[in-house]
């Protein structure tokens, strides 16, 4: 039968039992205690988890052993603050690592809301392993050798050509886009999509590969159970201890989508062939499509992991995608959010302004490649 919980008063299989003792699960690595939060790693799954900043006095309880009841005390008399409020407080954090699956107790059962918040947050996916590297996580990371600002100006240099070379394409996709009149050479598009997918992992792999980060797996990653795509695990890299390097291993992929579609843009307007111009074009609207969804903000892509690497929030977008669900939905708000800044708010907002304005960008795409076909 079901503890009652002794802070809440409810006798619910979803409450932790008050006066039993609980920990992180034997899998769980703790990783740093660096700013901005806590990383920990499961090494059963071989996924990241980062806990905040006010998460920290709970980390030495929890790798020994504690009750819940015994962490409320000790929230009270440290912060004095009645029981009821540090009771609160703690049945949140523990309800919210318990569910990442970092305790020592199994996931509660999830209701409907909170089960469609979990399937918005974590895109299922499937995955066919082709290389794998059995070596124990590493990040060495390398010393910055360059100046400060030779490496800004390197990185400004890449930012601007890559830049050029999208616009180029969106040009060519925009002017040049004829389907009708590719034919035959419509074959061609998929055989040079999938060369493409290929260096774009390759540019991440050799990434790790510079900068010292273990890759455990590559191979073919199925979003949805349906959706393929080529992928190289980089989880990793967020051991660096400097945000460079991860957010270089991130984008490496961005920048050669956009390099491939500026090339194959540029061929469309050079060549004088039908064909050859239709099929250039095709070619880098298929590229700037590759682009646009390794730059979605609502799926695990490398834009999204650009965007935790230069915030420093592991956890960004399902953090994100839960406070807005919180908002709309008026869920219970997890011990994360209770303790988020309003800077942290504000980003969370703002990621779901740039989630819109992508959906945006992506219609219009769809909408010029439905006229091209119609005529």
């Amino acid at each position: 039968m079901p503890r009652p919980n002794a802070a809440s008063g409810l006798v619910d299989d979803a409450q932790l039992a008050w006066d039993l003792p609980v920990a992180f699960a034997p899998s769980v690595e703790i990783v740093s205690e660096n700013n901005p939060g806590v990383l920990l790693y499961r090494k059963d799954t071989g996924r990241y988890f980062q806990l905040g900043r006010s998460s920290r006095m709970f980390v030495p309880h929890l790798q020994e052993g504690v009750t819940p009841g015994y962490l409320v005390q000790k929230i009270s008399g440290l912060f004095q603050v009645q029981e009821a409020a540090a009771a609160r407080t703690v049945t949140r954090f523990l309800s919210e690592i318990r569910e990442m699956g970092l305790l020592d107790v199994p996931p509660p059962a999830k209701g409907l809301r909170g089960g469609a918040a979990r399937v918005l947050a974590e895109i299922p996916m499937r995955r066919l392993v082709l290389v794998r590297d059995p070596s124990a996580p590493a990040a060495s990371g390398r010393p910055a050798t360059p100046r400060r600002l030779t490496r800004i100006a390197a990185g400004a240099f890449v930012c601007v050509v890559a830049l050029l070379a999208a616009g180029v394409a969106a040009l060519a996709a925009t002017r040049l886009l004829d389907v009708r009149a590719l034919g035959s050479a419509s074959v061609a598009i998929p055989l040079v999509l999938l060369l493409h997918l290929m260096l774009h992992e390759a540019g991440h792999w050799l990434a790790c590969r510079y900068y010292g980060v273990t890759v455990p797996e590559a191979g073919i990653a199925f979003w949805f159970w349906i959706l393929p795509r080529p992928y190289v695990d980089r989880s990793h890299a967020y051991r660096l201890d400097r945000r460079t390097p991860l957010v270089v291993i991130t984008t490496s992929g961005i920048v050669v989508d956009a390099l491939n579609a500026g090339i194959a843009g540029t061929l469309a307007f050079a060549t004088d062939d039908p064909t050859l111009r239709a099929l250039a074009a095709a070619v880098a609207y298929t590229l700037l499509m590759t682009l646009a969804n390794d730059v979605n903000p609502l799926l695990p892509s490398d834009g999204l992991h650009a965007i935790e690497a230069a915030t420093g929030h592991h956890s960004f977008r399902r953090r994100a995608i839960q406070y807005l669900l919180t908002l709309v939905l008026r869920l219970p708000s997890s011990h994360h959010h209770e303790f988020a800044s309003r800077r942290l708010r504000l980003l969370y907002l703002g990621y779901g302004l740039l989630a819109l304005a992508y959906l945006a960008v992506v219609a219009l795409l769809v909408a010029r490649f439905v006229a091209s076909v119609g005529g």
